[in-house]
């Protein structure tokens, strides 16, 4: 956006829309009202021009550059209630709330959680915390204490001796107020809330004169951190010349202290009438005292670079605050907010420079041409860098809207990957590079830098989740789970890595148990005179494996709990429901051999090719060979594909009762055909409660196919 630096500012500035609006409001009949009320219901604002709502701040200049320099719409609508705006600039503090509700395009000129550096108590904590991890590096404040919970600590300081001056403030107080100067324990109240400092007794003078730098820093995000230095900034000057404190000049606020609330109604403060002759009166610019160090040859730039250096260790401080507090996780560039902060740094003789406070809220005070120069340029630069204006609000809609389309397309919302999300981060932030790179005015980048601070980011974040419980909680998990018992059998349980290994295991296992001797002549002759008994002689090894899931069966896991035969019929006792049905069906099967002579010539002719296979691979050889029935997996629904009772093995009779009744109802309860459904097969070890007479059980697990199983028992086989 093209801008008139050069435009002056007087100082004041009063918006005539402001009372056109008031007056039309008057004049307008109840459907207008009506009509306008909805209107400013509307989230996104239409119109080319930006809105920029000023209605929380008091200062003319801001007011200035909007109106007069970028040719916002002004709108004095609290920003609470209206969310029509497209820029917010507001003198309070922004709660998470409020960010959580803001639409992508918009912007606003705090960021939630900065009471972690402009309250003073809450900045000596957080400092002292990072100060006893680095003592060395965090040693650019003076030594604070919070009152009254360190009421202990610090009345200990005036037993030592020397007598110690301190200065003392209220923790949330601003220009100056309540602020005094001790050497007594007995002027301060234990029960108040104030934060004292030890006093920099030896500060550098100009003129015979204390002074401090108000120094515009501005930080445009927190995740990460990117923090801005403006290289212009304010010098306030004391109007009474300094001298070492002792109990005779404790009280002259206008010698020790800087503040210019304070110093401006002193007879001895000379304003600066020329912003054209920065280096006159009591509140200077602060490129002029540089100037004028370097003309007393001191070290200037090692000068800033502490500074800078002090800057971004305060940060790195509270950047955990900031970025907990910062709910717009899909602000890629993180840029919908930011805020520019008043630094307060105090040089001692040796150059040195010291932080002093944080203001989130710097004075915007245009009474002299000087702060009319300065504030008016560092708000333009501001708005500049954040590059708000309407081309930007526009893709940003654009984009969102393309997002919408989709999901409404795909009926669903695309997630993206923690990879995604960076790139996108990263694509964002090489954009915003360039943009600012070319566009940041008078201010300086000074994080990201050449410099690595990721130790005190980390310990920073440290300290927020000791602070939030966080690590406890993250901690009790882990000891909670160390802690749980290990089963018994985790300590045997053999580590099979494919079901063929499994299968062998639990087999050979099984054999082990169940047939310690050879077969004998004897069962060779039953087997010969009865062939349709090989499916309950032992078993050889199962030499395949079969294309089974891995819920498919019960691990061995349930079996090497105990190494006797009766431990193992006692784990079988646990499924009654199933050995009992296939305890009827092998029975029913030896009755009615001889009358079902269909089923015995079946038998009989695959007896050659399944005599030397394990019962798993008797069944899926008649399905392979025979190719007669078809199987459907559906593990979604379960629903059972239908199909002719011709390409079935077995015909059902349907006047055939089961003789359990909890089995015949079920079976009554479905379809009255047969159908290839594959069901899960279990494994199973048998145990015949009363067997019939000459009957051999076989006391191995079966791998069952439930369908196969109903069709021989319907059959009465």
């Amino acid at each position: 956006m093209k801008q008139e630096k050069e435009m002056p500012f007087n100082g004041d500035f009063e918006d005539s829309e402001a009372d056109d609006d008031e007056v039309s409001q008057e004049s307008e009949s109840e459907e207008e009202q009506i009509q306008i009320k909805k209107k400013k219901k509307k989230v996104v604002n239409s119109s080319k021009k930006l809105i920029m709502n000023v209605s929380d701040t008091q200062y003319p200049v801001v007011k200035f550059v909007g109106k007069m320099i970028y040719k916002f719409k002004l709108s004095y609508v609290p920003y609470l209630e209206n969310n029509n705006w497209d820029f917010c600039w507001t003198d309070n503090a922004v709660l998470p709330e409020t960010l959580s509700k803001m639409q992508p395009h918009q912007r606003i000129n705090h960021f939630p959680g900065m009471y972690s550096l402009a309250r003073k108590n809450h900045l000596g904590r957080n400092l002292n915390k990072m100060q006893k991890q680095y003592p060395d590096e965090y040693d650019f404040y003076p030594r604070t204490w919070m009152l009254p919970s360190e009421y202990g600590d610090f009345k200990a300081q005036f037993q030592k001796g020397k007598a110690k001056t301190f200065i003392v403030k209220p923790e949330a107080s601003c220009q100056g107020k309540g602020i005094f100067l001790t050497r007594s324990i007995d002027s301060i109240n234990p029960q108040e809330h104030y934060v004292a400092q030890r006093y920099i007794h030896k500060p550098l003078l100009i003129d015979g004169l204390k002074f401090d730098l108000r120094m515009y820093v501005m930080i445009c995000g927190c995740d990460p951190l990117r923090i801005y230095l403006y290289k212009e900034g304010l010098a306030r000057f004391a109007t009474q010349l300094y001298s070492s404190p002792h109990s005779t000049n404790l009280d002259d606020a206008c010698m020790h202290l800087t503040n210019y609330a304070i110093n401006k109604d002193n007879p001895n403060f000379v304003f600066n009438e020329d912003e054209k002759k920065m280096d006159v009166g009591h509140k200077r610019s602060m490129t002029s005292v540089f100037d004028l160090l370097r003309t007393q040859k001191q070290n200037v730039d090692q000068l800033l670079s502490d500074i800078k250096d002090l800057i971004i260790k305060t940060f790195c401080a509270v950047q955990p605050i900031l970025q907990q507090n910062y709910t717009q996780i899909e602000n890629y560039a993180n840029n919908m907010c930011f805020e520019i902060l008043g630094f307060d740094i105090l040089i001692d003789s040796s150059l040195k420079p010291y932080l002093l406070e944080v203001n989130h809220t710097p004075s915007f005070t245009t009474d002299t041409p000087l702060d009319s120069y300065i504030k008016k340029n560092l708000i333009r630069d501001a708005i500049t860098l954040m590059n708000i204006n309407v081309k930007t609000k526009n893709d940003i809609i654009s984009q969102k809207k393309d997002q919408m389309q989709k999901r409404v397309l795909t009926g669903k919302k695309t997630k993206l990957s923690y990879e995604e999300k960076r790139v996108l981060k990263m694509q964002a932030q090489k954009e915003r590079d360039e943009y600012e790179s070319k566009n940041k005015g008078d201010f300086e980048l000074i994080y990201p830098c050449d410099k690595s601070y990721d130790e005190y980011l980390q310990h920073a974040q440290k300290l927020y989740e000791d602070w939030t419980g966080a690590n406890i909680r993250r901690n009790m998990k882990r000891d909670t789970i160390a802690e749980l018992p290990k089963p018994q059998s985790c300590s045997q349980k053999p580590i099979l890595n494919q079901k063929s290994q499994l299968y062998k295991h639990v087999q050979s296992k099984v054999n082990t148990n169940l047939y310690p001797t050879k077969t004998t002549k004897a069962d060779q002759e039953v087997t010969q005179e009865e062939p349709d008994q090989t499916l309950q002689q032992g078993p050889e090894p199962i030499q395949s494996q079969p294309q089974l899931e891995p819920d498919n069966f019960v691990t061995y896991e349930d079996y090497q709990q105990s190494e006797s035969l009766k431990d193992l019929y006692n784990f079988a006792e646990k499924r009654i429901p199933e050995i009992q049905l296939i305890d009827l069906i092998q029975f029913r099967r030896a009755e009615s051999k001889q009358d079902n002579s269909s089923f015995q010539m079946i038998q009989m002719s695959q007896q050659n090719s399944l005599s030397n296979l394990s019962p798993l691979m008797q069944i899926k050889s008649i399905q392979d060979q025979k190719n007669e029935k078809k199987f459907s997996i559906r593990k979604q629904n379960k629903q059972l594909k239908q199909f002719d009772q011709e390409q079935l093995y077995f015909q059902p009779q349907p006047h055939y009762q089961p003789p359990i009744q909890q089995h015949s109802i079920s079976y009554q309860q479905q379809v009255q055909i047969q159908n290839g459904s594959f069901v899960k097969p279990k494994v199973f070890s048998l145990k015949l409660q009363h067997p019939p007479k000459g009957y051999k059980l076989q006391s191995l697990p079966i791998l069952m196919q439930q369908n196969y199983t109903k069709q021989r028992y319907e059959q009465g086989v």
